[in-house]
């Protein structure tokens, strides 16, 4: 039987002084998405879209936001420059945290590095600025 804070009548729970009443707490939320996309430019703004929508309807803070956003493009970008196949992003929030996974469906490659190129260099940064605002990643 329940407490009556459930709605349900605790007399039957009172008369058995052996059963204790359990304490409950509130579970942590987790919350998903994900997007399939093809390997073409317009699909960075398409995952940092989605990741920046999906972000905000979870009411997570807006630095973190810009992080998720950021860091989505920037891996997004890094596949649609190397894949030859479909791209996944999943995002997953659990609580006030948030975990963004890039992947596609080709082989896999060597494993990525956050090196800083040149000076002069045009591009190569992405993976330096992955590692330098993410928690975690590889």
């Amino acid at each position: 039987m329940f407490p009556s804070s459930h709605g349900l009548d605790p007399a039957p729970f009172d008369a058995y002084p052996h059963r204790r009443r359990v304490r409950t707490r509130r579970l942590s939320t987790t919350r998903e998405t994900f997007v399939r996309l093809w390997p073409v430019p317009t699909a960075v703004g398409d995952a940092r879209r989605a990741v920046g929508d999906f972000c905000r309807s979870g009411a997570l803070p807006e630095a973190l936001t810009g992080d998720a956003e950021l860091l989505t493009s920037e891996l997004v970008t890094n596949a649609v420059r190397h894949a030859k196949a479909l791209i996944t992003v999943l995002a997953l929030q659990q609580d006030d945290s948030i975990v963004v996974t890039v992947s596609d469906d080709g082989d896999l490659a060597e494993p990525l590095t956050a090196t800083l190129p040149a000076r002069t260099a045009e591009s190569g940064r992405g993976m330096f600025v992955v590692d330098e605002l993410a928690g975690a990643w590889g």
